[in-house]
């Protein structure tokens, strides 16, 4: 009689992937663990023993030792004879002077996420925010009042921006505008990457006035003072008029309908009759829709992040279908959606 294999002890693919997921918090403290201790900068001009890897992050050796041998589980190490590690080809990118590395966001999402995740079900019942339970007061504020990690978030933010701006330029052709008013335009990164891949365009950066101060500074570092300037103020309130192109990254995620839509609404008013609005923002599938499993994976999660109070009150990743509704409540018509390399798409809107 041929036996099944699983009642030889064999744990079935499904199961042991389940098992990984439901202690999926233990990976991410590995993780974070690394990336606080700054191992991947230790570990990158080779392999390390352990004594001297616990001697330079200051940490006990032996206790070390069954972090590393995680690590190693994970696939972000490898171990060789002699107790000695080294990176592996994933544990390279944890190494803080990468451009893409996500240090930055491993440490971010367990010092600051990971607490309203332990909120979700009081979530669910409730409709609070997760992070305003588990902070005591919203996530602004909590950064506000601890300067250390509202630069830990300034870090992330700016790390996981890279991602998205480089393939949304290369995406979709700006070239064609005269005036690009970048409403929540931060630091003024992706002004700045659309300047410097097109000559034509003039840019506004309209964000908060401190934050269009410091703007301000890194338009001019990066040589674009010229043809970019940045202005302070509320897009609750107005945004920069004349304009044949408003373009919103990263923003509207962050709110629910009625005030996306308000401020849709302004850029709508703002903007000469040909203009254009444009949102960089994450599509999330819906109705069997294919996705890539990655970006699916990444769209989720971003529209969680909002879930847990991340974001104001009704912030979301949007289907194509609500997106296609708020712009109407906006004044506006769908044009097209422009899928990108990265997890966001670049969504087009005309006058209606």
């Amino acid at each position: 009689m041929t036996r099944d294999p699983d009642s030889r002890g064999a744990v079935p693919v499904p199961l042991a992937d389940l098992l990984r997921l439901a202690y999926g918090a233990q990976a991410a403290q590995l993780v974070y663990a690394a990336a606080k201790l700054g191992l991947a900068d230790l570990l990158k001009d080779g392999r390390v023993a352990t004594a001297d890897l616990a001697a330079a992050a200051g940490v006990d050796a032996a206790l070390l030792r069954r972090v590393l041998r995680g690590l190693v589980s994970l696939g972000v190490l490898d171990e060789a004879a002699g107790d000695q590690f080294a990176l592996t080809e994933m544990g390279q990118y944890l190494r803080s002077e990468r451009p893409d590395s996500v240090q930055p966001r491993a440490i971010f999402n367990t010092e600051v996420l990971q607490p309203g995740w332990a909120e979700l079900l009081h979530t669910l019942r409730t409709g609070e925010s997760g992070l305003e339970r588990a902070f005591g007061m919203p996530l602004y504020d909590y950064l506000t009042a601890h300067p250390a990690i509202g630069a830990q978030f300034d870090r992330t933010m700016a790390s996981e921006a890279r991602y998205r701006l480089g393939p949304a330029v290369a995406a979709y052709d700006f070239s064609r505008f005269g005036t690009i008013v970048d409403v929540g335009g931060g630091s003024g990164a992706l002004l700045v990457e659309i300047l410097r891949a097109y000559d034509g365009p003039r840019g506004i950066l309209f964000d908060l006035p401190p934050v269009a101060e410091r703007a301000r500074q890194h338009i001019a570092a990066a040589g674009l003072a010229d043809r970019c300037t940045a202005v302070g103020g509320n897009a609750l309130e107005a945004v920069p008029e004349g304009a044949d192109a408003y373009l919103l990254s990263n923003f509207l995620i962050f709110m629910g309908d009625e005030r996306a839509a308000g401020i849709l609404r302004r850029c709508r008013a703002a903007m000469v009759e040909s203009g254009s609005v444009l949102l960089i923002e994450w599509v999330m599938p819906a109705g069997g829709e294919a996705a890539d499993p990655y970006n699916f994976w990444d769209t989720t999660a971003r529209d969680l992040i909002m879930l847990s109070g991340y974001g104001a009150p009704g912030g979301r990743a949007r289907t194509a279908e609500e997106f296609r509704a708020l712009l109407e409540a906006g004044g506006l018509t769908l044009a097209g959606i422009i899928p990108t390399m990265a997890p966001v798409s670049v969504i087009e809107a005309i006058p209606r």
